[in-house]
């Protein structure tokens, strides 16, 4: 069963909820726009030809049109603002290790807080570099609602254990002792469609961040 409407989702028919975190949890743009201007603030920094607030539109708009899973957005950056003293390695330390600020939507809280009231069982499975990936999830008080033991961020596994592998849901506790309870899975991405596919869970496609859960009331 695949749903594209929080609304349409009865909640109560599921013991056990899993979540990816970026684009899911949160507006992904919130961290992209942060990360993306400290890489902008690097290419001005070893070109003297650019502008850093051009080349961070330029980096926003092709995200937005690529979306998170395109990996060529920094090369692209480089050729087209010909900035020859840049390299991708660079690129991506700053991207990795950029301050941000973030914060979890008061519907989302309300939510895990109810879902854990309710006695639900919920995990969380996110792909990318694990150190990132760790940050945000602190950042956004998400230790709070997830027990560490139902945490998994596949980076640690090995990106060829990224979704839609399903790998991750062996070190996943609450799956562990599943009774053939139905589980749903939210996600942003067609991988994360397909990881739920692959495990044999129903899939919340979470297309629009603040149209899917707007409706949550």
């Amino acid at each position: 069963m695949k749903y594209s409407r929080i609304n349409d989702i009865s909640l109560d028919k599921y013991q056990i909820i899993g979540f990816d975190l970026d684009g899911t949890l949160y507006d992904e743009k919130e961290f992209v726009k942060q990360a993306y201007h400290q890489v902008a603030i690097y290419f001005e920094r070893v070109s003297n030809t650019i502008d850093k607030y051009d080349v961070y539109k330029w980096m926003i708009e092709r995200w937005i049109e690529k979306g998170s899973s395109y990996p060529y957005i920094f090369s692209e950056c480089i050729e087209k603002f010909q900035i020859r003293n840049a390299t991708i390695e660079q690129c991506l330390f700053h991207y990795r290790n950029a301050y941000f600020r973030l914060l979890l939507d008061t519907k989302i809280k309300e939510m895990l807080k109810q879902l854990n009231m309710l006695e639900k069982k919920i995990f969380l499975v996110t792909d990318g570099n694990a150190n990132l990936q760790k940050r945000k999830f602190y950042t956004l008080g998400l230790m709070e609602y997830f027990h560490f033991e139902n945490v998994v961020f596949t980076g640690l596994l090995g990106s060829e254990h990224y979704k839609p592998d399903t790998t991750a849901l062996k070190y996943i506790d609450c799956l562990k002792e599943n009774n053939d309870n139905s589980v749903i899975y939210f996600g942003d991405r067609k991988v994360d469609e397909q990881f739920a596919t692959n495990a044999g869970f129903d899939f919340a496609h979470v297309s629009n961040f603040y149209a899917f859960w707007g409706e949550l009331v």
